[in-house]
């Protein structure tokens, strides 16, 4: 058991395996389909998700965890006398943080640290992925949170969707602004970086667009060799392969890890089907 307890939430779209491997708790999101409420990636699988998006007419929606899951978290680790970092979903787009930040002041005397990942998906797993590996090899609460505070600082995320109807489905773009777009085939591509969503690019394609990111994390990754890269996708299998094929030949430098992982149910809400994005911690 590492010294150093490493809890994050499911935005993170991690393998469970590979959670529990690294020793990662955990905390599952909501998804909710009319009045039945789904926890994130436990009660409502992946591929059972994007089964019920194509064939239901209602988007689901997502709520934040209760702080009484983050305590359920937090305990085993209190207990043992561990200290705890809490690695969360960006603030700026879900409340999940408040909830952790409410459990850790029910450990009076612990020592728990909650942070604001500044990003989500395959960004918010790098985080967590590499503070794990450190507390697991030996080190201190305090090496942890300078290396994630390091991390935080220099990762990088882009993400496109090929179909901008989703987006005006859940309310993120206005049928105005995807009619447009469809006329002139505009596909956007964002950066997320900072806690902030920003239009990085408009392209003609998303084949553009893919590119577009490539080019993007590349240019991060052949900064230094030690890159670690995530490429998520929404139920979109085979374009996350290409990714991870162009990614190969166009970064020169070593990298130290490049994985591939698909949305949950609270990721694909809000993204819809076909969705991709590349995140990257430079070397």
């Amino acid at each position: 058991m590492s010294a150093v307890a490493v809890v994050t939430d499911s935005t993170s779209d991690l393998e469970a395996a590979d959670a529990r491997a690294r020793g990662i708790d955990v905390v599952p999101l909501f998804v909710n389909f009319g009045d039945t409420r789904f926890r994130d990636q436990v009660d409502l699988s992946r591929d059972e998700f994007y089964r019920k998006l194509a064939s239901l007419k209602v988007l689901p929606t997502t709520s934040q965890p209760t702080p009484a899951m983050f305590e359920d978290a937090f305990r085993p680790h209190v207990q043992a006398g561990r200290p705890i970092v809490c690695l969360t979903i960006m603030a700026s787009v879900s409340g999940t943080i408040n909830a952790a930040n409410t459990a850790a002041q029910s450990f009076e005397g612990a020592e728990i640290h909650v942070i604001d990942s500044g990003s989500a998906a395959g960004g918010l797993a790098l985080l967590a992925q590499h503070a794990a590996e450190l507390a697991q090899s030996g080190a201190d609460v305090g090496a942890v949170l300078a290396a994630v505070e390091r991390d935080r600082a220099v990762l990088r995320g882009w993400a496109s969707i090929p179909d901008l109807s989703h987006a005006v489905r859940t309310g993120r773009v206005s049928r105005a602004q995807a009619f447009v777009g469809s006329l002139v085939k505009i596909v956007p591509v964002l950066r997320v970086e900072n806690g902030k969503i920003e239009e990085h690019a408009r392209v003609r394609t998303f084949a553009r667009a893919i590119d577009s990111m490539i080019d993007a994390v590349a240019l991060e990754a052949n900064k230094a060799d030690g890159a670690r890269i995530s490429v998520i996708h929404s139920h979109a299998t085979e374009e996350a392969a290409r990714v991870v094929a162009k990614l190969r030949e166009k970064i020169t430098a070593t990298v130290f890890s490049m994985q591939v992982l698909e949305a949950g149910p609270v990721i694909g809400t809000h993204a819809g089907q076909g969705a991709v994005g590349i995140f990257v911690i430079p070397g």
